[in-house]
């Protein structure tokens, strides 16, 4: 046996020879002009310096708190999920069958809220008020709210502007990804709209600050990097292609109406996304 001097094996690399044989085979039986090869990203990612323990500040505050990896507690206040390291869910009054929204939650918890917004970690605060509707808060640049209302997106400053578009904005939800594609939230309205609505979310939502996330216990290998977070390094994923698209894709939804245009298949009737070929 002799030691292995060869550059080390790393993720591009494999994706690089993946595509190298898919192209010669697709080339040297004929079909390499009618193929499409995409390759992209699930998400984005960034490094991490600095690792927050919040299920612990959330215990903090008297709530008897639950989060990975002890799913048991006596009579649980709270429950903390963390994902992708950088987004958190804090979930409230668990004992309700039914979801409460902030405007409900408020009184018993707006210290809570208080405490977290004082996090260093914490970039943004999303409190969800209603299906589709969300108060946005941050430390630095005040809150906002918004609302999606039909097929409109809606952003109202109310003490500032915590997602630095620098004005109100009501339109469609391609506009609302224009309006915030130089930001430092790309798409964060038509997201945070989603988020709010999903009955999956937590009654509060947490997106970290730059290089911090939200787990800094049992963790089995440390971590220095995370993704999950609404800012640009976390959101912006590369798509490469071998064809130019009619169209610059705007979310990763458009893969799937994009594959099935390709494909000659029709599209359901009722789909998220737009095809780009």
């Amino acid at each position: 046996m002799h030691a292995d001097t060869r550059t080390p094996w790393c993720a591009m690399t494999i994706v690089d020879d993946a595509v190298a044989r898919l192209r010669h085979d697709a080339e040297s039986l004929g079909y390499w002009e009618s193929t499409h090869l995409w390759i992209v990203s699930d998400h984005g990612h960034a490094g991490v310096h600095t690792h927050l323990d919040l299920a612990g500040i959330v215990g903090d505050t008297g709530l008897r708190t639950v989060a990975h990896p002890w799913s048991a507690t006596l009579a649980p206040d709270a429950a903390v999920m963390v994902s992708g390291n950088a987004m958190a869910h804090v979930y409230l009054e668990l004992e309700q069958r039914e979801r409460p929204w902030w405007s409900s939650l408020a009184r018993r918890h707006e210290r809570l809220a208080s405490t977290l917004l004082e996090c260093e970690a914490v970039d943004l605060l999303l409190l969800p008020l209603r299906d589709g509707g969300c108060e946005v808060r941050s430390a630095r640049r005040g809150t906002a709210l918004v609302e999606r209302v039909g097929a409109s997106v809606r952003y109202r400053r109310v003490t500032g502007d915590p997602l630095g578009i620098g004005d109100d904005f009501d339109g469609g939800s391609d506009d609302a990804f224009d309006v915030t594609r130089e930001s430092d939230y790309p798409d964060s309205l038509v997201q945070i709209t989603s988020l709010a609505g999903s009955p999956r979310s937590g009654d509060m939502i947490l997106s970290a600050t730059p290089g911090w996330d939200f787990r800094s216990r049992y963790e089995p290998i440390p971590h220095r990097s995370a993704h999950g977070a609404l800012h640009r390094d976390h959101m912006l994923v590369p798509l490469l292609m071998n064809r130019r698209a009619a169209r610059a894709p705007r979310r990763t939804t458009d893969l799937f109406a994009s594959a099935l245009d390709a494909l000659g298949v029709p599209a359901p009737d009722v789909m998220d996304g737009g095809s780009f070929v």
